[in-house]
């Protein structure tokens, strides 16, 4: 048997999978996804522990779950109360006599106090025709994934921003919106700062990043040019301050988060937003498997 393909083995490829097993009720299949996805990025073993004890527990066996969890700290790994809060770790905790659950919660409030936004930027060879700036989503999201797909169009630089809300050990989320859309402002001004305003700068993420990024773009809390979102899922806003923008959503995910793409779209251009839509096969809650194909064009036609 081959190597499994570096697509298939892309960390948002395998969390999609991961989610559209869970929806199935495949515990099985979403236990092989979390295995897989901590030993390809092994900065996320923590929250594949986590994932894989819920499955065992709800499996029942969680003296299994337990001791993946125990092994997970004893190397250094952490979850946000949120997280361990999860009710598929329920009948965990009454077998935890290495308050394993204390022990994490303290590591989480100090990583999370000394955490800030912080972001990467990749340059193309030549001068850049835009800069992107990059969410991920809330769910885990290594480094290596955005620069290596950004990396593919070549001609533009990018921001990959890091979110200063810690939801396990190497993962980050957007949980608190006002401080999400404060972070992203001081990114954009910085990607400002160091490209110039004369290069047009635009807004994109993935998931919960995605709608950050269009609600940014609109509202009118970042000065961006347009915003692309890949797998978000999305509700009318309350304030719409800019319109010039034109917006690319990549709907992907469950009916549900479809849906709510389309239906977004429609009531964007009630208010005259140019809004469209680009279907890809096999979406998922990721990226397009072919990024850079995708992609081509796209970022011409939000920008004209």
């Amino acid at each position: 048997m081959g190597r499994p393909s570096a697509v298939t083995s892309r960390a948002d490829r395998l969390l999609a999978r991961l989610m559209e097993a869970y929806e199935q009720g495949a515990l099985p299949e979403v236990d092989a996804a979390a295995s897989q996805l901590g030993t390809a990025h092994p900065e996320l073993r923590s929250w594949s522990a986590y994932i894989r004890a819920g499955i065992m527990a709800l499996r029942g066996a969680p003296e299994a779950g337990l001791r993946l969890l125990a092994d997970a700290v004893e190397r250094g790994g952490w979850w946000s109360p949120q997280l361990l809060a999860d009710p598929a770790l329920e009948t965990i905790w009454p077998l935890d006599r290495q308050d394993i659950r204390a022990k994490s919660e303290r590591r989480w409030r100090a990583a999370q106090e000394r955490a800030e936004v912080s972001w990467e930027i990749i340059r193309p060879a030549a001068p850049p025709s835009a800069v992107v700036v990059s969410l991920h989503g809330n769910g885990p999201a290594p480094s290596d994934l955005f620069a290596s797909l950004w990396a593919e169009l070549g001609s533009c630089a990018a921001c990959l921003v890091r979110s200063p809300q810690l939801a396990a050990r190497g993962v980050h989320e957007w949980r608190d919106h006002d401080r999400a859309v404060a972070d992203v402002r001081t990114v954009a001004r910085a990607a400002r700062a160091e490209f110039g305003p004369e290069v047009p700068l635009v807004m994109a993420g993935l998931g919960a990043g995605g709608r950050i990024a269009i609600e940014a773009t609109l509202t009118g809390a970042v000065a961006a040019d347009g915003a692309v979102a890949f797998a978000p899922n999305l509700r009318p806003l309350g304030t719409v301050a800019a319109i010039e923008p034109r917006i690319c959503i990549f709907p992907g995910g469950t009916p549900a988060s479809v849906a709510s793409c389309e239906s977004f779209a429609g009531w964007a251009r009630t208010r005259g937003i140019d809004c469209f839509l680009r279907y890809e096969d096999g979406m998922g809650h990721a990226f397009p498997a072919r990024f850079g194909a995708a992609m081509e064009g796209v970022l011409t036609s939000v920008l004209r």
